[in-house]
């Protein structure tokens, strides 16, 4: 008999095991700048998902990033998600869980830096709600399984300088965090507390979660007006703990104008209004004005698969980019205005202006 047709026979015989949907993806994007610099980001990632026979659903991915720096991470998270509420292990939201209790936004999210706007830290996360009530717990681990390790400094992708020093975050912390909140007509109550930092390295520039932090709050939706109460106490900076964050917002849309008006009583009585206006299907107008004062507009024009878009920044630099839609590829050229001023209020250091090419494409 033909070898081929022996090996189908055996394999037919064989028991076959079932095999969860599984999800490929990836980019990898590169950057070129006219002074002469080339920048080069890659990612893969791979998840899989399976309905378990109690009901239960089991989540299972893993991702490999790098970069041009030879800067290579590998993360990967697990969860268990059924009637009792959902479960994640592995690399999770640096303060997840003490921020679902502060619903007042007392505390700003733990960042890595200035230039970033989410920290995340190997640990296990579980969140369940019964009739409005929802609690959230969590546990940061240390770094990597010996307990402890050297890291980095957080690098500004702009100026290429340090946001912090590496001796802040020589050594991960060990913290415990849980929240509960509770929603009924409209109005949400929370509290979240954290025994430890979030995320070594935190700074008053780029604040977050820190040793024996608390926050207690509410928040209540009047159709399209927002109305919020926060107040946080801390236990590790040796001073009084802010005031209560009293805060509103209020969003309006009429015919192709979108009105978000926002305003606080912390740290001297802010307040914000974010304006866009689409002129057609094709042009659209954005700005954002801050105490008077406009501190952005961003104009955004498509044309098939062409879009053009100059941005005047706070800074009163302008920056200007061609991005052509080809699918799975983009390519987009550009020119970012120099950064004259260093600003440490919004994490921006002084940079050079420069020109690039930038070609990215996604599977």
């Amino acid at each position: 008999m033909n070898k081929t047709l022996i090996a189908l026979a055996i394999t037919a015989t064989l028991p076959v095991a079932a095999v969860a949907d599984v999800t490929i993806s990836g980019s990898l994007t590169s950057k070129y700048k006219n002074t002469g610099a080339i920048d080069t980001d890659s990612r893969l990632s791979v998840a899989s998902s399976e309905v378990l026979a109690n009901g239960m659903t089991a989540t299972a991915g893993f991702s490999i990033t790098a970069d041009t720096d030879d800067d290579t991470e590998n993360s990967g998270t697990a969860t268990l998600s059924g009637d009792f509420g959902t479960l994640t292990v592995g690399s999770i939201d640096a303060d997840g869980a003490f921020q679902a209790g502060d619903v007042g936004g007392a505390v700003p999210d733990t960042t890595d830096s200035t230039s970033s706007t989410a920290s995340t830290v190997y640990g296990v996360h579980f969140s369940g709600t019964v009739a409005g009530l929802t609690v959230a717990a969590q546990v940061n681990a240390n770094t990597g399984a010996t307990g402890s390790g050297a890291v980095t400094a957080a690098v500004d992708n702009v100026s290429g300088t340090s946001n912090y020093a590496a001796a802040t975050d020589t050594t991960k912390t060990k913290s415990s965090q849980l929240s509960a909140t509770y929603e009924v007509n409209g109005l949400t109550i929370g509290y979240g507390y954290a025994s430890a930092d979030a995320k070594d390295g935190n700074t008053t520039t780029h604040n977050g979660v820190h040793e024996g932090q608390s926050a207690i709050g509410a928040s209540y939706a009047m159709g399209d007006l927002v109305v919020s109460v926060g107040k946080q106490n801390l236990s590790d900076q040796g001073s009084t703990s802010p005031d209560a964050l009293v805060s509103a917002t209020y969003t309006m849309t009429a015919d192709a104008i979108t009105i978000v008006a926002q305003g606080d009583n912390a740290p001297s009585g802010d307040y914000q209004l974010n304006l866009t206006y689409a002129f057609s299907d094709n042009m659209t107008i954005s700005s954002e004005v801050d105490k008077g004062k406009t501190t952005t507009m961003v104009g955004t024009y498509t044309e098939g698969d062409m879009t053009f878009t100059v941005a005047r920044q706070d800074d009163d630099t302008t920056d200007a980019s061609i991005a052509l839609d080809y699918g799975n590829a983009d390519l987009t050229i550009g020119r970012v205005g120099a950064r004259a001023a260093s600003h440490a209020d919004i994490g921006r250091n002084a940079a050079a202006e420069y020109s690039h090419v930038t070609y990215s494409v996604a599977f």
